[in-house]
């Protein structure tokens, strides 16, 4: 696999409305994917205020651009993270990544992600920022509010991206 710097497939232009309409950067669409899929954990409301600790997380993506697994870089995380990428996947499957450059191709990348996690009044249901996200630059930020009032902020950086390098032909 060929290392590829972090800021590569950002999103910004490359591809998503402004290219293939079904390709789609993953760091983006995780960081996009971690509020609706992760809100309803109960996991959170358990965790004192703080820091909620960091793992990094290696995504593989298969020839066809779909998520074909994931797995710890180093030791495994808590299980609050552990349930944050599980959610979060999950609710990517369905869709087609590009590691790189909007093209669809096999590889992996390397995602670093950190949590904390406060205290804030319970939002008004339906409120507008009780789910947010950003992600520019490699960076992503995602946040929840639970009905409880336990706010939920997540960090996620692009470490790594690698694409497969195509084998001779046939």
């Amino acid at each position: 696999m060929q290392a590829v710097g972090a800021g590569e497939g950002s999103g910004r232009g490359e591809f998503g409305a402004e290219g293939a309409g079904a390709v789609r950067s993953l760091g983006r669409a995780f960081t996009r994917a971690i509020p609706p899929a992760c809100q309803a954990d109960v996991a959170w409301g358990a965790l004192p205020a703080g820091s909620a600790g960091s793992v990094r997380i290696i995504v593989e993506i298969d020839e066809t651009g779909h998520i074909a697994g994931w797995k710890p870089e180093g030791s495994g995380p808590s299980a609050h993270l552990g349930n944050l990428v599980k959610r979060t996947i999950a609710l990517l499957r369905s869709g087609t990544f590009a590691v790189r450059g909007g093209a669809v191709t096999a590889g992996r990348q390397t995602l670093e992600l950190g949590a904390v996690v406060s205290d804030a009044a319970a939002p008004e249901e339906g409120a507008a920022d009780s789910l947010a996200w950003r992600f520019e630059d490699g960076r992503g930020a995602a946040s929840f509010t639970q009905a409880s009032g336990r706010h939920v902020e997540i960090s996620l950086r692009v470490i790594r991206t690698e694409v497969a390098q195509a084998g001779p032909p046939g």
